[in-house]
């Protein structure tokens, strides 16, 4: 365990409680760190380039017994997500998908059981071997078919929805996704039916295929949990969609931002179409995929929006980071009804995972950013830098907020030192009270919680 020293900064001291370097030597990027229960105790969970889990002692940092869990050497990009499944048990069964666009026909859908082994493994449904079979997204974990499930899509033309416990793929899936897709789907009951919907975003290339025509750009999908069944054609089961003219890899966000309290998703946009003009867009869109306002930011919006209540007054706000692709970005909090822009700050380096927040003791959310240039703390109100957490690691996923065990707010960042080697580092601050991360308009970790659902109404723990 690290000697607790002091960190840097403005308005509030942090200290460092620990820090562990991954024992493969491999860099950590897009995974962002995730809150797990393995061996009765809180633990951090994050995965590495080089093809392994880790989990550490939310504590201690010390390293959980059975761990790092493998992959046999293929990538892991994705966050994990973590959920029960054993009635009376604390312990989580982790779910990551693996695979790289670097190497593309290697990867699938895979799970963990607490003690760090293999409970399954599912090879991406695509047609034929030429196809791409990794898994970049990360798996969103909800209730899509009367059982604890888990879906993403790949970065070939399929994506599975699949039984958390068994396996099995549901009914309805593979179910055929067009293009290869990214961003981790957001799941939420957005009709009031008691049905999981599944919303997320993506890029389509021109074309027609089985009787669906596909125009350039990007898609924003809200899909059936029940996917492609009953309808007797691949891509069926679709509710709604819209097609900004930019690929979609951001992870959406839902939840009831919009004016009246009216429910909404939030997302960015891409950057594979060169000169497209929803470039360095950011997207409001309704229920039924209808753009409500649109506003454009000063560099790419592929990182993932945080919903969260930056005045203390209940109302979700937008937080959404950029990066300008030169080793630069910003932060922005956008008034979730309009779209304007409330505060801008400079980030320190490009943001490209999401930026989190937490209640810092002022009855408000604060802003924890990580970037390719280290992390910082802004707060929610002004944007104003707080906190300068590390400097000396590159981030490109985001950071996690929670209530430690010894009653603090800790937060935990994950990324690769200057040697390229993955580092975990934890810091807390002394005074606060970590039983305000787990509240209404909280944004503590990589799509809201440790379920991954994206969905601002969702329980956090």
């Amino acid at each position: 365990m690290a000697t607790a020293v002091p960190v840097s900064a403005q308005s509030l001291t942090f200290v460092e409680v620990w820090s562990q370097t991954v024992s493969d030597g491999s860099p950590i990027s897009l995974s962002s760190p995730n809150l797990a229960t393995l061996g009765g105790a809180s633990a951090v969970v994050v995965g590495d380039k080089g093809g392994h889990i880790y989990a550490f002692s939310l504590a201690t940092g010390a390293p959980i017994p059975g761990w790092p869990a493998t992959t046999g050497g293929v990538p892991v990009g994705s966050t994990p997500s973590v959920a029960v499944l054993r009635s009376g048990s604390p312990n989580d069964t982790v779910f990551v998908g693996i695979g790289s666009a670097g190497a593309p026909h290697e990867g699938g859908y895979e799970a963990f059981r607490p003690d760090g082994k293999e409970l399954w493994y599912v090879a991406v449904h695509n047609p034929g071997a030429s196809y791409k079979s990794g898994v970049v997204a990360s798996l969103a974990v909800g209730d899509l078919q009367g059982s604890t499930d888990v879906v993403a899509p790949s970065v070939g033309q399929h994506q599975d929805a699949i039984n958390a416990a068994t396996g099995a793929v549901l009914p309805g899936f593979p179910w055929f996704q067009g293009d290869g897709d990214y961003a981790t789907p957001a799941l939420a009951d957005l009709y009031g039916t008691g049905k999981t919907e599944i919303i997320e975003g993506g890029g389509q290339t021109a074309g027609l295929a089985f009787g669906v025509h596909y125009v350039q750009g990007g898609h924003v999908r809200v899909l059936a949990p029940t996917g492609n069944a009953g309808t007797n054609s691949p891509p069926g089961g679709l509710i709604c969609d819209y097609h900004p003219h930019q690929s979609v890899d951001s992870s959406p966000a839902v939840g009831r931002f919009l004016a009246g309290g009216a429910e909404g998703i939030a997302i960015g946009t891409g950057n594979f179409w060169p000169r497209a003009r929803d470039t360095d867009a950011f997207l409001a869109l309704d229920r039924h995929c209808h753009l409500v306002w649109s506003t454009i930011l000063d560099g790419l919006t592929t990182s993932s929006p945080a919903l969260a209540n930056l005045f203390g007054n209940g109302a979700l706000e937008v937080v959404e980071g950029s990066n300008d692709q030169h080793g630069g970005g910003s932060v922005y909090a956008l008034n979730g009804a309009t779209g304007s822009v409330l505060w801008r700050q400079r980030a320190p380096g490009e943001v490209i995972g999401s930026v989190v927040t937490a209640n810092l003791g002022a009855g408000y959310q604060d802003i924890i950013v990580a970037a390719t240039g280290g992390a910082e703390v802004l707060d929610g109100r002004t944007g104003k830098v707080m906190a300068t957490l590390e400097q000396g690691v590159g981030l490109q996923n985001s950071a996690l907020v929670t209530d430690d065990p010894n009653g603090s707010v800790g937060i935990t960042v994950a990324g690769y030192n200057a040697h390229d080697i993955g580092t975990v580092e934890h810091f807390q601050l002394p005074g606060s009270q970590g039983r305000n991360v787990d509240q209404a308009g909280a944004w503590p970790m990589f799509h809201h919680d440790p379920r991954l659902s994206g969905n601002a109404e969702a329980p956090i723990l």
